[in-house]
C-alpha cells in the first residue's frame, strides 16, 4: 500500500478550516506589500507550468518584478495541460533542469513518493527566508497540508477554487425559471433551454483530463461519501456514484455536440460566447464568462454551488501545488519566488482575472479584491458546508482515468450508470490494493 503523510480528509474538518478563511471577509484592509527576499544575481531558475491558463501573464509579470528585486531570472517552460504531467515526470525523473513545477494534486503523491521534490520545512520556518510576517502559518492550514507527504512539507499552493454552476440569469428571469438548487433542477432547466435561439441547455467537461473526476468528487461529497478513507481503503458507495453518473447522462443530450472531447476551458468558452444557458466548471475556467475579451455575455451570469439535496451544497477543494525540484541547483531562489508569488499581494493582483482565490489567510482580508469576485459567495457556500480536497495519492492517476472512462462509456450508452459505478469501485480497488 502506498503510504503518505497524515492529511486531514475529513469533510467537516476541512470544510470548517476553509470556511473560516473564506468567511473572513469583514476584517477590512488590504494585504501588506512585501518585497521578495534574497539576492540571486545571475541565477536562472526554470519554472514548469500549464500553458494557456488565464493567470500565466500575471505570473510572468510577477517574475519580472521578482527578477528586478533579486537579480535572478525566471524562465518559463509552459506546456499544454494534457501534456504537462508526462513532460514533468520525464524531466524531474531524469534530473532535468526544472527548479520548480506547478503540480496537479492527482500526480503529487506519485511524484513525492518518487523523490522528485525538495523539502521546504526549514525554509518556511526560517524568518530570514521569508518576508516580514510571512511563514508556514500564513497559509490556511487545511490547504497547506495538501503539500505535505509522509510528514514532510514539499509544496505551497495557489489557485484555490471549486466546481460551481454558472447560469444565465437573464434567460432564467425571462423564462420565469427559478435558479437551480439541485441536480434535478439543473436537468430540468437544461431541457427547457436546449435548442431555444440555437443554444444548448448546458455545457460541461466530457474529456478525460481530470475535470470529469472533479465534478464527480463534488457530487459524491454532496452525498457525504468519498473515494477512500485515511487508510486508503475504498469507501465509494456505488449508489452515490450511480447518482453522479446519472446526472452526467441526464444532461448529456442538452450539451453542445462533441461532449466527450470538451475540455473544461472549452466548455466555459462555449458558454461565454452565448452557446449555452448553463455551465459547470471550476472557478478559474469560469473566469472566461466575465472577461470582455473572451465573453459576449459579461454580467449576465449568476453562480451557485452544486447540491444533490436542496440547501446542502458541497465542493471539492481544488488547488495546485508549487514544488521545488529535488534536482534544483538554486532551491533558495526558487523558494524566494514561490513564497512571494503565493502570498496575498501577488495573488490579489491576478485573482479577479482568474476567478481563483489565494491560499493564505490574509488574502481574505482584502475587501477590494473580494468585492470583485462574483463567485465567492457560491464558493463559500460550497466549501463552507462540505468539502474534500482533490485526491493527491500516488495511485490516483490510474484510478482517475478509469473513473472518467466509465462516465464516458455511460454517456455513450455502452454502460448503465450502475455498471459505471461498479467499474469505478473496481478501478479504485485495483489502484489502491484494497
Amino acid at each position: 500500500m502506498i503510504q503518505q503523510g497524515r492529511r486531514d480528509r475529513r469533510i467537516t474538518t476541512l470544510a470548517l478550516a476553509t470556511a473560516a478563511a473564506l468567511a473572513a471577509v469583514s476584517f477590512g484592509g488590504a494585504a501588506t506589500a512585501a518585497d521578495p527576499v534574497g539576492e540571486f544575481e545571475g541565477q536562472e531558475i526554470v519554472l514548469s507550468r500549464w500553458a494557456g491558463d488565464p493567470w500565466t501573464a500575471g505570473q510572468m509579470a510577477a517574475a519580472e518584478e521578482w527578477a528586478a528585486a533579486t537579480g535572478g531570472t525566471v524562465v518559463f517552460d509552459a506546456i499544454p495541460y494534457e501534456n504537462l504531467r508526462d513532460k514533468q515526470a520525464l524531466t524531474l525523473s531524469s534530473g532535468g533542469d526544472y527548479d520548480m513545477a506547478y503540480i496537479h494534486p492527482s500526480w503529487f503523491g506519485e511524484f513525492a513518493e518518487a523523490g522528485y521534490f525538495y523539502p521546504i520545512d526549514d525554509f518556511l520556518a526560517d524568518p530570514a527566508m521569508n518576508a516580514e510576517g510571512f511563514s508556514g502559518a500564513s497559509y490556511i492550514p487545511g490547504i497547506l497540508a495538501q503539500g505535505n507527504y509522509d510528514g514532510v512539507q514539499y509544496c505551497v499552493q495557489d489557485f484555490i477554487s471549486t466546481v460551481l454552476l454558472a447560469y444565465r440569469k437573464d434567460l432564467f428571469d425571462a423564462a420565469r425559471i427559478a435558479p437551480p438548487e439541485t441536480l434535478d433542477d439543473i436537468v430540468a432547466a437544461a431541457e427547457a433551454f436546449h435548442g431555444q435561439d440555437g443554444i444548448s441547455g448546458i455545457t460541461l467537461a466530457g474529456k478525460r483530463t481530470g475535470a470529469i473526476a472533479d465534478n464527480l468528487s463534488t457530487l459524491i461529497t454532496a452525498q457525504d461519501n468519498w473515494w477512500y478513507d485515511d487508510d486508503l481503503n475504498v469507501t465509494l458507495d456505488p449508489a452515490a456514484a450511480e447518482i453522479a453518473v446519472d446526472f452526467y447522462t441526464a444532461v448529456a443530450p442538452y450539451t453542445p455536440e462533441g461532449l466527450l472531447n470538451f475540455h473544461i476551458d472549452e466548455a466555459s468558452t462555449a458558454a461565454a460566447q452565448g452557446q449555452a444557458a448553463m455551465v459547470i466548471a471550476s472557478t478559474p475556467s469560469l473566469s472566461a464568462l466575465e472577461d470582455p475579451e473572451r465573453s459576449s455575455t459579461v454580467g449576465l451570469w449568476a453562480y451557485a454551488p452544486l447540491a444533490v439535496t436542496a440547501g446542502d451544497p458541497a465542493g471539492e477543494l481544488i488547488y495546485w501545488n508549487w514544488c521545488i525540484s529535488a534536482n534544483s541547483e538554486h532551491p533558495e531562489a526558487a523558494y524566494s519566488f514561490l513564497s512571494w508569488f503565493t502570498g496575498a499581494e501577488q495573488q490579489a493582483k491576478i485573482a479577479v482575472a482568474t476567478a481563483a482565490a489565494g491560499a493564505t489567510e490574509d488574502f481574505y482580508q482584502d475587501e477590494e479584491v473580494l468585492a470583485q469576485l462574483p463567485f465567492l459567495t457560491a464558493m463559500n457556500a460550497a466549501l463552507g458546508n462540505k468539502s474534500n480536497p482533490q485526491p493527491s495519492i500516488g495511485a490516483w492517476g490510474k484510478a482517475q482515468d478509469q473513473i472518467e472512462l466509465a462516465v464516458q462509456e455511460s454517456i455513450s450508452g455502452n454502460m448503465t450508470s450502475a455498471e459505471a459505478a461498479a467499474s469505478m469501485v473496481e478501478a479504485l480497488e485495483a489502484a489502491l490494493g484494497s
